[in-house]
Parts: C-alpha cells; structure tokens; sequence
C-alpha cells in the first residue's frame, strides 16, 4: 500500500508539471492603495492563503505576494480576500480536546479572509486545517469573529456557546428579522449566508453575494465503464514435485462497472471520491506434466467470477478547457462468486480444489478525459493471492485493464 501511494504522490507530481496554470483576470490593492490589475493564479484555496502568485500578463514573469504586502486581492466576479487583525479563538472542536470554559480565547492575527457577503453587513470565512470561523462587520466597523465554541460542562456533556446569534441581533436589526430567525440559526456557511442576504435585503442595501452555489450536476457524476482486462495467474505448491502451474499473462477478460464520481469542491474540483462496483470473468485451462517419470498429465483448471468494489481517490490535471489528465489510487475489495481452482489428474484422481476467496488489494489507475463526457483509464492491479490460506498451495494473481467511460451526468 506505501508503494502505491508513494507511486501515486509521483504520478501527480510529474504530470503536474505539464498541466494548465490557471491564471485568472484578478487584482490585488497594495498597502500604498494602489490597485493593480494582473493575472492571479486561482488555486481554489481549501484553507486561507497567506499568499498568492500573479502575472502582470501572460507573458510576464510569475511572482509571490504575501499577507504583509496586500491588503486585498481577487478575481473578478468570483473571489475575494481581504486582510484585517481580528481577534480569532482557535479552540479545537475535537471533543478529547474540549475544556471547561465556554468562552473564547481571543489571540490577534493577521488573516487574509473570504469574502462571503459584502454589502452593508459583510462576512466573511476563515479556514485553516479543519477550522473554521466566521467574521462580520456591519458599515466600516471593526471585523469580529462570530463566536461558536464547544465545551464540557461539569458533568463532562458537550454544550455549545451560541454567542453568535446574540450578536447579531444586537447589530443586525431589522423589521423583518425576528428573534425566531435567530433561536435557530446555525453556525454554517448557508445558514449564515442567508441570513446576511436576508439583513441586507431589509436594509434596501446593495450587497455582493460571491459563493455561487454549485450545481449538483458538476459535483457529481455517473459513468458507465465497460473494458477489456489482460490477467496473469500462477498456482504454486509445495506439496508436488511440480512447483507451479503457469496459466499464462494474456487470460482475457471483459469487465463492466459503474462509477460514482463525487467531486471535492475545492481546489478547482481537481480532487474526486470514487466509487465503482465492477463484473469481471475469465476461465482457463492448462495440461502440465505432474510426472516427469511416467510422463503423466494433470489438468489445472481456473473458473473466476468476482464483483470487485473499487474505492478511492482520483486527482485531475487540466491539460485545457475540453482535456484533462487524472490519476486514480484505488482499495480493492474482490468478491468472488462461485470461483474455484481445481487439479486433476488425466482421466483420475483429484490432486487439489479450493474455492478463490474475497480479498482486499489496491489498483493504481491513469488515464484522461475528455469533454468531461469521455475517458480513458488504465489500470493496473498489483500481485495477490487469491487463495488466502490453503496450506503449502498460493497463487500470484495480478492484471492490467483498458477501461472506457461514458458519463451519462
């Protein structure tokens, strides 16, 4: 498994470095206020950037700006960051991690932050390896963290601090935002997303909302995957004078599966879970010399039917706007159906039979596609023994499969 992912980590390396850069029409305002157009490389960010790269144009050089020499950058018409020193309260909400007191602990920091809502109330997000805080001002206040913090109680319960809420009915009055807007609301993006568009509607104010929702459609999608596997199979022993049995590199087998394709709305939807459940088959037999005194003959015969569940992650590389490469790092659970191993001598006796049992095994897969409509994957799956424990008999099993994909959305 570690030499997969190390070849995985590889993989995305190396074909990164032919991939597109996206550098998108942006700005950024210096600490002079001066306000200079560029190209800004988006990354999409998961967590809050402390910097950001940028071209003057396309042809120019790329270069870094950090947090103590911007106060805002953007991309026009989809993001926005601005810098404040706020007051933030890391406290982690890991429930091991919890300790008795409900308020916050407040440390300054200076932060670039998202622009989730900009009118007359702003808010704003900040993340950082699985934190999140919420930010808002109203006018040209100062930016407060929205406070919402887990702690124990005495008797060792996890309780909640709401102040939040009370804040923002203590700033954000209007005539149609009840107390019952507030009792409720909870501590998440869309949730309070709504709530500011809600304020800043009643208010007659123009306001800016920059998280465009994203359809389900571009996070989620259903591919058909027919294919062609080339396997290799090897029965060894120890308990005859023949060692193994080889039943060659090219057993040929179709396969068909479908894959849920979940996209991970970060990072431009570069990072994806998979899920895909496939049927594959193949049989095969082999005549060996099991005597080489009496030139005696036995039979090996291989009957294999699985329903494998391939689970995973998959990394794209954006080659343009219709192409792109990925790369797929799978855990493998092979089911088998019905599928058996059997040695017999020519016309007598049973010499060994045993039912090929599930396992778990790992795939490594590469590939493009194209149009987000086709692809094109090939897959390898790495050695395994397909007989689990059966005394001195084991098998090496491994393959390679050309899969074709057709999205039906």
């Amino acid at each position: 498994m570690n030499k997969l992912i190390t070849l995985f980590l590889i993989l995305i390396l190396g074909l990164n470095g032919f991939s597109q850069s996206t550098f998108v029409k942006g700005y950024f305002i210096k600490n002079s206020d001066e306000k200079i157009n560029c190209l800004i490389k988006n990354n999409d960010w998961l967590n809050n950037p402390t910097e950001f790269e940028y071209k003057i144009t396309e042809s120019a050089e790329q270069k870094t700006l950090t947090i103590s020499s911007v106060k805002e950058f953007g991309f026009f018409n989809i993001s926005k960051y601005v810098r404040h020193n706020v007051d933030i309260d890391r406290s982690s909400k890991i429930v091991n991690e919890l300790g008795y007191n409900k308020n916050p602990f407040f440390n300054k920091e200076e932060l670039f932050l998202k622009v989730l809502i900009a009118g007359k109330a702003n808010l704003f997000l900040y993340e950082d390896k699985g934190l999140t805080r919420y930010f808002y001002n109203k006018d040209n206040s100062e930016v407060a963290q929205l406070v919402y913090k887990n702690y124990l109680t005495s008797e060792g319960q996890v309780a909640k601090n709401n102040e939040f809420r009370r804040q923002l009915w203590n700033t954000l009055k209007c005539e149609s935002i009840s107390m019952n807007n507030l009792s409720k609301l909870d501590y998440k993006q869309s949730a309070l997303i709504k709530f500011f568009i809600k304020y800043n509607e009643c208010t007659n104010s123009e306001f800016i909302n920059y998280i465009k929702k994203k359809e389900k459609k571009d996070l989620f999608n259903l591919t058909l995957r027919p294919g062609v596997s080339s396997s290799s199979l090897v029965l060894k022993n120890g308990e005859y004078n023949w060692k193994e049995i080889d039943f060659g590199k090219g057993l040929t087998s179709f396969r068909f599966g479908v894959e849920a394709e979940f996209v991970l709305g970060f990072n431009n939807n570069k990072w994806a879970i998979l899920f895909e459940p496939t049927y594959q088959q193949f049989e095969s037999e082999e005549t060996f010399v099991s005597n080489r005194t009496t030139e005696e003959e036995s039979v090996a015969n291989v009957n294999h039917k699985s329903i494998q569940i391939n689970l995973g992650l998959r990394h794209y590389l954006f080659l343009n706007k219709n192409l792109k490469l990925f790369v797929n790092a799978l855990g493998v659970i092979d089911n088998k159906v019905n599928s058996t191993v059997e040695v017999n001598r020519v016309g007598g006796a049973e010499l060994f039979s045993a039912k090929l049992v599930t396992g778990i095994s790992t795939a490594l897969g590469i590939g493009c596609k194209y149009n987000d409509r086709y692809n094109l994957e090939l897959r390898y799956l790495p050695n395994r023994n397909i007989l689990n424990s059966q005394g001195s008999w084991g098998t090496e099993f491994k393959s390679v499969s050309i899969i074709l994909g057709y999205s039906i959305f």
